[in-house]
């Protein structure tokens, strides 16, 4: 006989035990299945993680057929079971229900009003809940500006109401904090109480009913998070969930996938699920339903390098789309878009420092075995390249402290004698980024037409030294170093300060933002109307979420919302360029929402037509560099 019990105190694991008449084979078998997933052990014994002994139920059965072994699962492992084959029941019934009529969504609006929500939800948004609540989880896909925070406290609000849930905890970007407690406010009655938690040593106060906690925070301090959840009938709300798509592989998806066991529901929302490709969505759907991912998605899924292939995409959307709700742009019947994308040649100086990294750099892509430190200085030179096509300065300073974690690296090595030495030296005193000059120009325009304008860059050294550059027009700077209002003293500039700032001071003209630290979360669409790109990365979700801060519902209909990217020609920003059209193409296929890509790209007579779509960015990359080698004069 084999025994098992699932054990949910701190990381959730499966004690795997065999008894004395144990058949070898049948032992050896299931050693041989849980291999991925095994802690410790020995002879007799082994401990395993939670989800993968649950994704290799199967085995089970095959060691009964097989050799005749008896399975045994303890109490606490017997009542998970249950509850995964009631989640699969509940889940496919509702793949039979209809859409709901009018008298439905009437007495789920009743319902949530007597549950003590104050706020009336727009009919779209009481279709979504009411698919939501016949989910046992769920996931709301909507855009950005469809009201998801409002819909997921609904559900809440519901839950609570009929005891199936005590408590919630919304696990998501600092950014997205400000939302939460507004929303908190205005769409109950009486507000919940809530803590935000800060980290270890946080004080939670038994009476809370709301924990917001974001994915740094939770990975570094599980066990205060855990415990709030586990200690009640608590609901699970990823926020901005797509930050956790490398599942099991990165430290903030290991956690939430760990806290999916101690809550009592879970649901995820992102209005950017699969900003890569269908390979996005597995750590989505590991958390919503843990140990039951491989009997919803296809095995295709699995693969990151199919993850845009269009049949994976068609397959991989028919698996899981009666899973989650999603409000599309075009439902929202937000004003028009338009696209001013301006792409100039590098000034003489920065075109030959790039010329030089080319050159330096092109057989780094060409190796065929990529170990993970090689990946790792890969991503440099990728860094490199972005740097030199906007501010060639970039290169000798290295990061800033604010920048995205992972964007970090050094300065480019010199070692004084060769040419792209000679050029850096001579470049701050010879030449202006031609990308500098054009946002001088946009803010400058703007101010005169008291307008404000909102310009994005990946690279803090790039926002700090244009504010330095337009200090007169007051500029609001939001970064990764900039703290949020929960860590800041109160005399120290915070991320909300610098918002506040630039919504309601006339002075203030334009805000420079990384999107890393406020590409979602924030609303910002009632004072400016029109976004610059300094530069790009291969990040789509970064690209589309930042869009929205300024494009979203509550605009007039006579609001035109604009964007301009700039684009060194010839440069690395053409590759990003293509790469960012392929993946907002395939998640506009995966979520069956065309009207993402009219939205969200420029049309071709805009500029980005022509540009090729390459299997993986760093193959882009390289075909970049082969190109531009080969382009040189001789």
């Amino acid at each position: 006989m084999i025994k098992a019990e699932l054990y949910r105190q701190g990381r959730p694991t499966v004690i795997v035990e065999r008894a004395a008449d144990t058949n070898p084979g049948a032992w050896a078998r299931l050693q041989e299945a849980l291999a991925r997933g095994i802690e410790s052990g020995s002879q007799n014994h082994t401990v395993v993680h939670a989800d993968v002994f649950l994704a290799e139920l199967n085995v089970l059965r095959e060691l009964k057929a097989v050799f005749g072994e008896r399975f045994e699962p303890g109490p606490t492992l017997s009542d998970k079971l249950r509850s995964m084959a009631s989640d699969r029941k509940n889940r496919e019934a509702v793949v039979d229900a209809g859409e709901p009529d009018f008298a439905s969504l009437d007495t789920l609006a009743k319902q949530l009003g007597a549950s003590g929500f104050k706020r009336a939800l727009k009919e779209f948004q009481l279709r979504n809940l009411h698919r939501l609540m016949s989910l046992p989880h769920g996931a709301d896909f909507s855009v950005p500006g469809a009201g998801k925070t409002t819909v997921a406290l609904a559900g809440f609000a519901l839950h609570r109401a009929r005891g199936a849930i005590r408590r919630l905890a919304v696990i998501g970007p600092i950014a997205a904090f400000g939302a939460w407690k507004e929303e908190l406010v205005a769409c109950f009655e009486v507000p919940p109480k809530f803590v935000i938690h800060t980290g270890p040593g946080t004080i939670i106060p038994q009476d809370t009913t709301v924990l917001l906690s974001n994915y740094n925070r939770t990975a570094s301090d599980y066990e205060t998070v855990r415990a709030f959840v586990a200690a009640d009938a608590t609901q699970v709300i990823l926020d901005e969930a797509h930050r956790v798509k490398r599942g099991a592989a990165g430290v903030h998806g290991r956690a939430v996938l760990d806290l999916a066991y101690a809550a009592q529901r879970r649901d995820v929302l992102t209005g950017t699920p699969a900003p890569q490709g269908a390979n996005d969505l597995v750590a989505l759907v590991s958390f919503l339903y843990p140990g039951q991912d491989r009997q919803i998605l296809p095995d295709a899924a699995y693969f990151e390098r199919l993850g845009r292939d269009e049949q994976v995409l068609i397959d991989t959307n028919k698996a899981v789309r009666r899973y989650f709700v999603r409000t599309p742009k075009t439902a929202l019947e937000l004003p028009r878009t338009k696209f001013e994308v301006v792409r100039e040649p590098m000034r003489p100086i920065q075109s030959a420092i790039y010329q030089a990294l080319v050159g330096e750099y092109r057989s780094s892509f060409a190796l065929p075995d990529r170990g993970r430190h090689e990946m790792q200085r890969l991503g440099r030179i990728v860094m490199y390249l972005l740097e030199a096509a906007t501010n060639p300065m970039l290169l000798t300073a290295g990061s800033d402290d604010g920048d995205d974690p992972a964007f970090l690296h050094p300065p480019i090595k010199l070692h004084g004698g060769e040419p792209l030495a000679d050029l850096l030296a001579r470049y701050g005193s010879f030449e202006l980024p031609w990308k500098y000059e054009r946002v001088e120009e946009i803010i400058k325009n703007a101010a005169l037409r008291g307008e404000k304008v909102l310009v994005w860059s990946s690279f803090v050294r790039n926002i700090k030294a244009l504010a330095r550059r337009v200090d007169s027009y007051q500029p609001a700077l939001v970064h990764g170093g900039v703290p949020s209002d929960d860590m800041a003293t109160d005399d120290e500039v915070s991320r909300e300060k610098e918002f506040d700032r630039f919504r309601h001071d006339p002075n203030c003209t334009v805000l420079f933002a990384n999107p890393a630290a406020c590409g979602e979360g924030v609303s910002l669409h009632h004072w400016c109307h029109h976004a610059v790109y300094l530069d790009r990365t291969f990040n789509a979700g970064h690209f589309l979420q930042s869009q929205d801060r300024i494009h979203r519902l509550g605009l007039a209909s006579d609001v035109i919302t604009r964007f301009t990217l700039l684009i060194s020609a010839g440069s690395i920003d053409d590759t990003v360029d293509g790469r960012l059209v392929d993946k907002v193409e395939a998640l506009a296929r995966l979520m069956d929402d065309p009207g993402l890509v009219r939205i969200a790209l420029p049309a071709s007579d805009e500029g980005s037509g022509g540009t090729p779509a390459f299997q993986d960015d760093l193959s882009a990359v390289n075909a970049h560099l082969v190109a531009s080698s080969d382009a040189r004069p001789s």
